[in-house]
């Protein structure tokens, strides 16, 4: 015979045993969204790093074919640098509109556009000793530096800043071409 307060005590401990079955799962729940988010992170930065290096090859490959040319048109003169925009399978630079910036420009896996790729190429004079400042990478003393930015954003993102994840590379263009004096 069973009595009233054993039955009392067999639904607390299914209760209890509810609860904790309940913990437990929400806890693996946490961790497989926070698994997925961080492997799609990890996805997009590896396709952002990518998209700025193929950037910059697009950029040395115009350099190296026609160097008087290519920095008429794209470089200018020192130090302000001219930004602009690079679109997706394109080796076309487009002026970068003041107001706007460039507009999502290459697109994700879904086809939609994703990524936001901008190219800023700066001419630095040349200084001896080489300059020290950190935006001024040292071997572009008195050359070209190519800073090929890619931007995403994702459900991280607050509303304030649209791109808040940026793969950033730069390099230094020189003219191949050109013949040092004796």
């Amino acid at each position: 015979m069973i009595k009233l307060s054993q039955k009392g005590q067999s639904l607390v401990e299914a209760l209890i045993a509810l609860g904790v079955a309940t913990i437990v799962v929400s806890a693996m729940a946490v961790a497989a969204i926070t698994a997925v988010n961080n492997s799609d992170f990890s996805k997009y930065q590896n396709l952002a790093t990518d998209y700025a290096q193929q950037g910059i090859e697009v950029v040395r490959q115009k350099s190296q074919a026609d160097w008087s040319g290519f920095y008429t048109a794209y470089v200018g003169s020192w130090p302000s640098g001219k930004s602009w925009c690079l679109s997706q399978d394109s080796t076309t630079l487009n002026q970068m509109p003041i107001i706007t910036g460039c507009l999502q420009n290459i697109s994700g896996q879904n086809g939609l556009p994703f990524f936001v790729r901008d190219v800023t190429l700066t001419q630095h004079p040349y200084t001896a000793p080489p300059p020290t400042p950190s935006s001024v990478t040292p071997a572009c003393n008195g050359n070209v530096q190519v800073e090929v930015r890619v931007s995403w954003t994702d459900g991280k993102c607050s509303s304030s800043t649209t791109y808040c994840h940026n793969v950033i590379l730069d390099s230094c263009l020189v003219n191949i071409n050109a013949v040092s004096a004796p």
